[in-house]
């Protein structure tokens, strides 16, 4: 049976959508270590593989999976105006390249207008080299709602015009 990647990718936002995080995230490293091992479980589910060295990279907490993070920037890494690299990257032939962004927003020396052009920008940016991005938004205070609708019709816009994936 062949593998549809657009599929896997909108499955893979489904799960990471309705992930219920920790209270005690404290910023965009405790984010992506809370998320990892769903990305991780999925992965092996949808591609029937359980060695996902060289599928999976991300920062690592151990000295192995450091140097697999230091590895993957020569598959991840854009030259635009600086160096660009991703929070995570999955990397395999049925799929493509996936990157993952994430962010955190939970006071104002960490604003969610900032976080919100800052991942649009960086998810713009690793479409230049990936297949699809998946940003993940995560704020935990009060703010102002966007007009109704408007949210809305970023995340559909930049989902069908470039094939990134906004959760917020």
């Amino acid at each position: 049976m062949e593998i549809n990647p657009e599929k896997i990718i909108k499955k893979l936002v489904q799960e990471l959508e309705k992930l219920s995080l920790p209270e005690s995230l404290k910023n965009e490293s405790d984010l992506e270590f809370a998320v990892l091992p769903t990305i991780r479980t999925f992965v092996q589910k949808e591609l029937k593989i359980n060695n996902l060295k060289g599928i999976l990279y991300h920062h690592g907490r151990n000295k192995e999976e450091k140097e697999l993070w230091s590895k993957s920037k020569q598959f991840q890494n854009i030259e635009l105006l600086g160096t660009h690299t991703y929070d995570m990257l999955i990397k395999h032939p049925k799929v493509g390249s996936l990157v993952l962004e994430f962010k955190y927003a939970s006071s104002s020396k960490n604003p969610l207008t900032n976080r919100i052009q800052r991942i649009i920008g960086q998810s713009l940016i690793a479409k230049l080299k990936h297949d699809y991005v998946i940003s993940c938004l995560v704020f935990r205070r009060k703010g102002r709602s966007p007009k109704p609708g408007l949210l809305e019709q970023m995340k559909k816009d930049l989902q069908e015009t470039y094939k990134i994936y906004l959760i917020v």
